[in-house]
């Protein structure tokens, strides 16, 4: 502080933070933001470099224990049990151990991305819910915080969105909301790479997303997949594809889809999973020729696979099957409990049932044994298709006016009140089928199909129970309507 005569009397909050770059630089603004808001001074934000000894204020002691030493002293103590597990963190708030008549909140991470999804945590779980009618009950409020302790890591590593691209319509809201909801990834298909690839990748970066770059490779063309030349000209293509417009910027991988989202299992003599399995190899051995390093995702439509999953044994192991259509919740575009069955047993789902998906699920990952298994959920908002979608050449991606966002979540609202409704009657069948799935598999990535729903406006309340659930299915389904239920959502 500094000598000025104090306008507002009394103990004061400060942040003292480890490192203010990249992710965790967003962590520290957020906490700033979350603090700030409830108290009438200037609030202090220091490094822990250079900070003073910590005596005389409340303190918000941010970031890993190698960045701040007061963490370190704090693990040191026995005072918080500091992280290991990656994007993991602790959070206490306690007595200073340095002056007895403050507060402490410890927010500790395994690594930055702990940082930031621990101050996310601790502003939904502990800030929101304090109380206080004035501007001075809510000052001594957060003066006289509770103590409280948790350790989390996240259950499902990968946790994440799939869109296409145009309809992002504020790429930097967007994926501030995916930081407040601790989702790490996002698969964006377009036709061709927005013009501001470099920006929105770099932007997603410094809130902990990662980018997966989405693109056909013969999906949505007519291609055959049977014939000889048709794969050769799709493998031609996705070549040229990637080297002329995504080799050069810093992506995560690539996803892609070919023809397989149909109910015909067969063609000309072999499955088509048999077809699909030779395309990909073709095309993937190519491609990681030419990157090692490249991540390839082959979205996988079970509609056009059913009990064909084992023609897909050969596939290779460096490409990671993306499962999509293969049942009920988690897979429906409708989060209903049960399908209902075709009568003329081709567009019937492969598992109708909550039973039957996990079932086939299972069946679908002992492809891999012990391995990740990859989906993309589904049941939120996804494009108009018939009155609005249409194929697009270069563009600038989420770059809309305000106004324009605000007009269209209004547009928008109604289907998702009907879509919140039915999944705050059946996130349980979504918690339980990853429950299960972590007893089978190594791992899980799952990236929602969520398009065109205005996240940068609005956190919806199925959103933020589908965040919840990746983050850690294992906890009850109260205590997980609990969390997503958090006023921070509804504000963010």
């Amino acid at each position: 502080m500094s000598n000025y005569k104090k306008r507002y009397e009394g103990a004061r909050w400060r942040i003292v933070y480890g490192a203010y770059d990249g992710v965790e630089k967003f962590a520290i603004d957020e906490l700033q933001r979350a603090i700030q808001r409830r108290v009438p001074y200037v609030v202090e934000v220091l490094p822990a470099s250079s900070a003073p000894v910590p005596e005389g204020s409340h303190l918000a002691v941010v970031g890993t224990a190698a960045e701040n030493a007061l963490l370190a002293d704090l693990g040191k103590r026995g005072a918080i049990s500091l992280p290991s597990q990656p994007e993991g963190y602790a959070l206490k708030v306690l007595a200073s151990p340095w002056d007895s008549t403050m507060r402490v909140a410890a927010i500790a991470g395994a690594d930055p991305a702990g940082v930031l999804y621990g101050v996310e945590d601790f502003i939904a779980r502990v800030l929101v819910s304090l109380g206080g009618d004035t501007a001075a009950g809510i000052r001594k409020a957060l003066d006289n915080v509770a103590d409280f302790s948790v350790t989390e890591a996240p259950a499902l590593h990968t946790r994440g969105i799939w869109t296409w691209g145009y309809v992002i319509y504020d790429y930097k809201r967007f994926f501030d909301n995916m930081a407040r909801l601790r989702m790490n990834s996002i698969t964006i298909w377009n036709d061709c790479p927005p013009l501001n690839s470099a920006d929105l990748i770099s932007y997603a970066r410094s809130r902990g997303v990662g980018v997966i770059a989405g693109f056909h490779w013969g999906w949505g063309t007519g291609l055959n997949l049977a014939k000889k030349e048709g794969r050769e000209a799709v493998k031609k293509e996705v070549l040229a594809k990637y080297r002329n417009e995504y080799s050069h910027l810093d992506i995560d991988g690539i996803y892609f889809q070919t023809e397989t989202e149909h109910s015909d299992t067969q063609m000309e003599g072999r499955s088509t999973a048999s077809w699909a399995c030779e395309l990909v190899n073709d095309v993937s051995a190519a491609l990681l020729k030419m990157n090692p390093a490249l991540r390839v995702y082959f979205g996988l439509h079970a509609t056009s696979v059913h009990e064909n999953y084992t023609d897909l044994a050969p596939l290779d192991p460096r490409v990671v099957v993306v499962w999509e259509d293969a049942g009920a919740i988690p897979f429906s575009y409708e989060p209903i409990e049960v399908l209902a069955t075709a009568t003329d047993g081709k567009s019937s789902p492969t598992a109708s049932t909550p039973e039957e998906t996990i079932a086939y699920a299972k069946r679908l990952a002992s492809l891999r044994p012990g391995g990740e298994f990859a989906l993309v959920p589904k049941g939120w908002t996804s494009l108009s298709w018939p009155e609005e979608f249409e194929h697009h050449s270069s563009f600038i991606l989420g770059e809309r006016t305000p106004d324009y966002i605000r007009t269209r979540l209004a547009q928008r609202q109604p289907r998702w009140d009907y879509i919140n409704t039915l999944w705050l009657r059946n996130y349980p069948l979504a918690a339980r089928f990853y429950r299960e799935m972590l007893e089978t598999v190594g791992s899980i990535a799952a990236w929602g199909l969520i398009e065109d729903g205005i996240l940068e406006e609005a956190i919806q309340p199925s959103v933020a129970l589908f965040a919840q659930t990746m983050w850690n299915p294992k906890r009850s389904d109260d205590e997980i309507l609990r969390s997503a239920m958090s006023p921070y959502y509804q504000q963010a």
